[in-house]
């Protein structure tokens, strides 16, 4: 009987554990709504930096990016294996993770793919992160492989 419940009580706090948290995985690439356009953010997964988690932010640009005034629309946090989808009016946007800015423009109808990569800077050190524009073809391999990635959303939805 001992055994028996050594055994169990491990398995029901895991599946209590587990069972709290549902994610949400990739099914298949939407299409932007009309006069919209559809930006998909990916964070592919990397083993090595898979501990690593850091704040993401969407800002929309009034105006031309030259200005500088921007208002955020979106705030996240993104692990390793995580995507995010977003509809989007045509203008300038800028997604900002740490120190790195990444200014796109939004077009009619489009789908924008960015991929937040993280690269060592040294032993002992924290990532360093890159933002680039992707294929589609590049993207949907990301969002497909292992078990697919697992969609995040905004903080406070």
């Amino acid at each position: 009987m001992k055994n028996l419940n050594a055994f169990l009580f491990p398995c029901l706090f895991l599946f209590a554990f587990c069972s709290c948290a549902s994610t949400s995985k990739f099914e298949k690439l939407e299409e932007p709504s009309s006069g919209k356009s559809l930006l998909y953010v990916l964070r592919p997964a990397q083993t090595a930096l898979s501990l690593w988690s850091f704040p993401v932010e969407l800002f929309r640009y009034e105006g031309p990016f030259q200005n500088g005034k921007r208002s955020s629309i979106a705030k996240l946090s993104m692990d390793s294996a995580d995507f995010f989808s977003m509809e989007l009016r045509p203008g300038f946007y800028s997604l900002v993770c740490r120190d790195m800015d990444k200014i796109f423009y939004a077009k009619e109808g489009g789908r924008i793919f960015l991929l937040i990569q993280l690269f060592h800077r040294g032993t002992f050190s924290v990532p360093g992160i890159f933002i680039k524009n992707a294929e589609s073809e590049e993207s949907i391999r990301f969002l497909l492989e292992g078990a697919r990635m697992n969609r995040t959303n905004p903080i406070g939805e």
